[in-house]
């Protein structure tokens, strides 16, 4: 469990982990991220967790995305959602993104650096 008390996501085929780390939180992904409309589980999730951020002063939240095999594009469309509504937030609201993905991976970094442009200066990515 984590301090936001915000239940995990696990599906048939994918697990989604919200954990306290020091100074913010970290959403860990894995398996893979594929069913049609993915919205009506992540978006709900990710709102929550949006939320209680900015009810909390918390300035970072990592996304680890190391051991996501594939996200197909409904669910990165889940991730702008929740990435734009930063953006517009004023500057003690908002927060920061570290995106961590796996060079093996092919798909995350092309596709998780196209991200980082959504909103600039808020989004760092780590390639290991």
């Amino acid at each position: 469990m984590n301090s936001f008390g915000i239940d995990n996501v696990i599906t048939e085929k994918a697990n989604v982990e919200l954990t306290d780390i020091e100074g913010g939180v970290k959403v860990t992904f894995c398996g893979d991220i594929d069913v049609q409309n993915p919205e009506p589980i992540f978006v709900p999730f990710f709102e929550k967790i949006h939320n209680k951020i900015i009810e909390t002063g918390i300035k970072y939240a990592e996304l680890d995305f190391s051991k996501l095999t594939f996200l197909n594009s409904s669910g990165i469309k889940t991730l702008i959602k929740w990435i734009t509504k930063v953006t517009p937030l004023p500057a003690d609201k908002k927060y920061k993104f570290k995106i961590i993905a796996n060079h093996e991976i092919t798909w995350q970094e092309t596709s998780l650096k196209m991200l980082s442009m959504l909103a600039p200066g808020l989004i760092t990515i780590e390639v290991k």
